[in-house]
């Protein structure tokens, strides 16, 4: 089994020792700026690591305590697996730790110790109280019975406790999933001489090997994985957990910010547009309401937005609800992934949740609708996400690529999900290609009930006619299928004994022309003209004159080629069929004593004009009957016999 990859993120006030404990922790100090040195306090974010006994790696995030730097703190924040909550044994529990408790808990980080630090600045008694105060402030907080270690960094007592403290909290927690798709948030880009660009960031899910591929959102642009570091050493494979350092190659320092996401090539969607389960921290003095500017953080980046309620004017503190956010700059997100909302002025921190909806679709008014979707997405397992996102595309088929985007799920796992809806017939595949389409069987009911509809309302339009083309159904339908869709949706339907196809002519099953005894008139009518007129038939437009110029008379014509009295042999040429008999017959006779026969000899021989000989000897050709050389036809004697 691969170790684990843990990260801890400190967490707590300004000033109460949380870079003095990490030094203690791995012997690395993490305030890397000069101002940080200069005056005492941890400005960026900081990163080292160690190894445990046990084999497990562990990375750790440092983050800033002042007020000023909340937004560098849930930088850093995201991706957190233990939390280390930092509390001065001389000062206790301060606003900064209160807000930081806050953000862990609205980012859903399960594990954490409270470390009481500068415990030699106090008495015993002193600390005591403080362990009781931080307790009682922890309650109902993912901290709630969590240990309490208190250590001295500088005289490096308790530091062998915690140690202890974080073994034992690590087996608790889960080993990561590497069969995802690459998500990796960056939290921090700069260049080095010799090397070029740098990320740096925790990877969240898949995995990441020397000279992958990834592309960077939300700008969408391409590079090269030319090495990859965890711990300051050289390694060929990243897991997820690990604090990772990506040397990138195709792509400039000014091309990344802070907040963009490596991830797999066209496997995300940038939107501005989230739906999400939105909870507002109790103690906050005023109202959340429809509309307010706020600013979204979600893994490393803060957009300016603003929120819309589904079902209500106002949120009080405390309250939680199904919430859209409407972003000023386009991101990228994952199913579930937490995010913390801050006011926009003055910057406090309002809640926070999980993404639900990426990019979601147009809701049009329907809320109650809306509310009872998103409701269902938040708790459903892949299979039924995946159902509910093929079900909400009412109109068309939906592409693999686009459920591998909106689910974030694994393509394996998508297959799976897809198969086993399949098997179960809640879903249907449209198109066998790579990237798959899929309908929902509830959507695939109302795209035959619309198709049986036009092809009724043509049959009753066009009696006359044996059904309406193929194209020109798909044309007709609001439903956006491709061709190789629509040919599968039309299987269905022929399964399903509701339709029948002849020669791309869709017709209901159990529809067959029927004519009127004036329509029978008016067929044998024309019947008669075209045998007494064999080899000289009228023009068709001649034809629909005499009879008015009506739409029946080019129907009845029209039925006539359909059931193959009349033959089209050329625009506006026209033969009964008993002239093509005759014809052949004719010619039949006159090989039996003739090698050969040109275009005028075969005109004279059925007494006609070249107008209607030509286009009878090029159906004997088409038909093989005759071989056309030069001027001359010769028998095919082969057909002939």
């Amino acid at each position: 089994m691969r170790e684990k990859n843990i990260i801890i993120g400190t967490a707590g006030h300004i000033d109460h020792g949380k870079t003095t404990l990490i030094k203690a922790l791995t012997g690395a100090d993490t305030d890397r700026l000069q101002q940080e040195k200069d005056r005492g306090i941890s400005i960026e974010l900081g990163f080292t690591g160690f190894t445990l006994e046990d084999g497990n790696q562990i990375g750790i995030i440092d983050v800033p305590g002042h007020e000023k730097f909340v937004k560098n703190m849930l930088a850093g924040a995201s991706g957190i697996d233990l939390a280390l909550l930092v509390v001065a044994a001389d000062e206790g529990m301060m606003p900064q730790s209160d807000e930081h408790l806050a953000i862990l808990d609205l980012l859903g980080v399960k594990h954490g110790i409270i470390v009481l630090t500068k415990i030699d600045k106090v008495d015993s008694d002193w600390l005591e109280l403080v362990i009781e105060d931080t307790k009682e402030k922890t309650v109902d907080t993912f901290l709630d019975g969590a240990p309490v270690v208190p250590v001295s960094s500088t005289e490096g007592v308790g530091i062998d406790d915690l140690k202890s403290e974080i073994q034992k909290m690590v087996e608790k927690i889960p080993e990561k999933d590497s069969e995802g798709n690459v998500y990796y948030p960056i939290d921090r880009v700069f260049t080095m001489k010799g090397f070029g660009t740098i990320v740096t960031g925790t990877l969240f899910s898949g995995s990441i090997e020397v000279e992958d591929e990834l592309e960077i959102y939300p700008e969408r642009k391409k590079a090269r994985v030319r090495s990859l570091q965890v711990h300051n050493s050289k390694v060929e494979k990243v897991f997820p957990g690990q604090r990772v350092g990506i040397n990138l190659a195709g792509i400039d320092k000014n091309e990344i910010n802070r907040g963009d996401v490596l991830a797999a090539p066209s496997s995300l969607i940038k939107t501005k547009f989230f739906e999400a389960h939105l909870k507002l921290l109790t103690g906050l003095s005023f109202l959340v309401k429809h509309g307010d500017r706020i600013r979204f953080h979600i893994g490393a980046q803060e957009v300016l937005g603003r929120i819309f309620l589904f079902d209500r004017e106002e949120l009080l503190p405390g309250e939680d609800a199904y919430v859209q956010f409407r972003l000023e700059e386009e991101l990228v997100a994952h199913f579930g992934e937490r995010f913390v909302l801050r006011r926009y002025s003055p910057m406090t921190t309002i809640g926070g949740g999980k993404i639900i909806e990426i990019d979601p679709p147009p809701r049009k008014g329907n809320y109650k609708k809306a509310l009872e979707e998103l409701k269902t997405m938040e708790n459903a397992d892949p299979e039924k996400r995946v159902e509910i996102l093929i079900k909400n595309r009412k109109k068309e088929a939906v592409e693999k690529k686009y459920l591998l985007k909106r689910t974030t799920l694994a393509e394996k796992k998508l297959e799976q999900c897809l198969n086993s809806l399949s098997k179960k017939g809640v879903i249907k595949k449209l198109s066998d290609t790579q990237n798959s389409t899929w309908i929902h069987i509830d959507n695939l009911y109302n795209a035959e009930k619309e198709l049986l509809s036009l092809i009724s309302d043509y049959h009753k339009s066009r009696k006359l006619k044996k059904g309406i083309k193929k194209e020109e159904l798909r044309s007709q339908s609001e439903y956006y299928f491709d061709k190789q869709e629509f040919s599968r949706v039309l299987n269905w339907m022929k399964k399903n004994q509701k339709i029948k196809e002849q020669e791309n002519i869709i017709s209901l099953k159990d529809f067959s022309i029927s004519l009127s005894e004036k329509e029978k008139n008016i067929k044998e009518d024309i019947i008669t003209i075209f045998k007494n007129n064999l080899f000289n038939p009228p023009a068709v437009e001649d034809i629909v004159e005499n009879y008015g110029n009506s739409e029946q008379a080019a129907d009845i014509i029209q039925y006539l080629v359909d059931s193959g009295e009349l033959i089209r042999l050329a625009q506006n040429i026209y033969f009964h069929q008993s002239a093509l008999e005759k014809a052949f017959n004719k010619l039949n006779e006159y090989f039996a004593e003739h090698e050969s026969i040109e275009l005028s000899e075969f005109r004279d021989l059925i007494e006609s004009t070249r107008k209607f000989s030509l286009p009878l000897l090029e159906e004997f050709d088409r038909q093989k009957i005759t071989q056309r050389r030069g001027d001359k036809r010769f028998p095919n004697k082969k057909l002939l016999n």
